[in-house]
Order: structure tokens, then sequence, then C-alpha cells
């Protein structure tokens, strides 16, 4: 591991990324190298500082687009931005030899493909949820399902309402722990089946994220819950993953290796 880590922030401007820079900066193991924002974003060319309220820390480099980026060179791109430009930014991270900690959801079926081809030249690590206790959570599902194959799984998500995405992606993750082979299909606005799993999703205040997964079985009934109360639990998780993911060979990683140390 390099003895300090260059970190490129993408989606630097949202919920998620203001917080990965707030920590970046604060801690003298990670070095700011850009943060990127997309080409027609009113915040091109400024100064990160006023991302924190103003605090100028002299470390902050300008908001830059993706294909200003010819002249820098990172260890790790962390990125919590919208899923438009996830493509291009795999694109990137090959082409520099750069890893990839991605926690970007709602992209689509390609992208998840344009991963694994990724994966072959990169260290690439994507999860729809940095907690690892989120992780620890899927696995336990996947236990629960193998022990009750008859079961009958529910899954309700609540979060803000800037979320664009609907159903999560953590969500989506925890119910293809308990079916992985199976397609999601949309039965309303907010309710959703991935195989034989119903999710309902909901958006409402400022919520964090809360995904509660039961499972019905003859006798008795099985509620697994997880609560975020501050998304900072995210960031410091995607911290946690770019220093894991330095030096580490090509290939797709989750948290599950994280958590493997």
């Amino acid at each position: 591991m390099p003895q300090t880590i260059k970190i490129i922030i993408s989606g630097v401007t949202g919920r998620i990324g203001r917080r990965v820079l707030k920590m970046v900066l604060q801690n003298p193991q990670f070095e700011l190298i850009a943060g990127l924002v997309s080409p027609t974003s009113a915040d091109l060319g400024k100064d990160l500082g006023f991302l924190l309220d103003g605090d100028m820390t002299g470390k902050a480099v300008g908001v830059r687009a993706i294909e200003s980026l010819a002249d820098v060179k990172a260890d790790v791109v962390i990125d919590f931005a919208l899923a438009d430009g996830f493509d291009e930014l795999v694109d990137y991270c090959v082409l520099t030899n750069t890893a990839l900690v991605s926690g970007t959801t709602g992209i689509n079926q390609a992208s998840f493909d344009r991963i694994g081809q990724a994966a072959k030249y990169i260290p690439l690590l994507w999860t729809s949820n940095f907690s690892l206790n989120v992780q620890i959570f899927k696995n336990l599902l996947q236990i629960l399902k193998q022990t009750n194959p008859k079961g009958v799984f529910k899954i309700t998500e609540t979060h803000h309402i800037h979320k664009k995405d609907m159903p999560s992606g953590t969500a989506i993750s925890l119910a293809q722990a308990i079916e992985p082979s199976s397609k999601m299909t949309k039965l309303n606005d907010n309710t959703f089946k991935l195989g034989q799993v119903n999710i309902a999703a909901f958006r409402e205040g400022e919520v964090p994220g809360t995904h509660e997964v039961i499972c019905q079985l003859d006798n008795e009934t099985i509620t697994l819950k997880h609560e975020s109360h501050d998304p900072g639990i995210f960031a410091e998780g995607a911290l946690n993953a770019a220093s894991w993911i330095i030096g580490k060979p090509a290939g797709y990683y989750d948290l599950n290796a994280v958590l493997m140390g």
C-alpha cells in the first residue's frame, strides 16, 4: 500500500460525495487529486472548499469533469455519482490503470457487464451499500433462504426524497441474496418483485436508509432490519474499501472480501 493514497472522488457534490471529501481532507493518509462532476454541472471549476461550508483547507482542488483528467493520476477513484456517466468512468479507470470503488446505484445490466470486463484489468469493488453490517445482513439472508427454502420473503425500503432510483440498490441486492438468479419486475409505482420476493419502496423526508426483510414461515416469522442513522457510514465504508483495494490484483470484489481482510 502506498504511504499516501491518492484519491479522485466522482460525484463529489452529492450527499455521500461531500462526506467522502471531508473525510479525505481530514485524514493525512489520503491525498485529494480531483473531484468529478458532470461537464454541465454549475459547480464545474469551483474550489472544492465551497462544499464544506466555506472551509477552504488549501488542499482542495478544482471540481473537474472527467474529460479534464488526462494530466492527473490517482491510486483509486471513489464513485458515488449518478448512473449516467458510469460507463465513461469505468473506461477511464481501465485506461489509466486506476482502482475503482463504486457505490453508484441505478446502473443497468450493460454497465454490470462492463464492470465484469473491467475487472479483468483493474481491481474493482462495487456494492450498493458500504455498511459492513449490510453485507453481514446479506450473508444472513443467504443462510436463512438455504435453511428455509419454502419461506416467503418481503422487503420494505425507505429513503430520503432526493434518492432517484427505486427500489434502492441495497433492496435489490438483499433480494438477490435470497434469489440470486431472478429478474425484477415492476408491479406499480412503488412495488416490485424479484423472483418471488416482493419489494415495497418509499421516499420520505431525509431518511438515510431503512431496509426490513420479513421471512414468513408456517409457524414463525423472522424479521431482519437495518436502519442507517447517518449517511457518513457509507463514506467511511468506501474509504475503508479504498484503503483495502490498493495493491490488490485485478478482479471484481465485494465487501465480503473487505470483511475477510
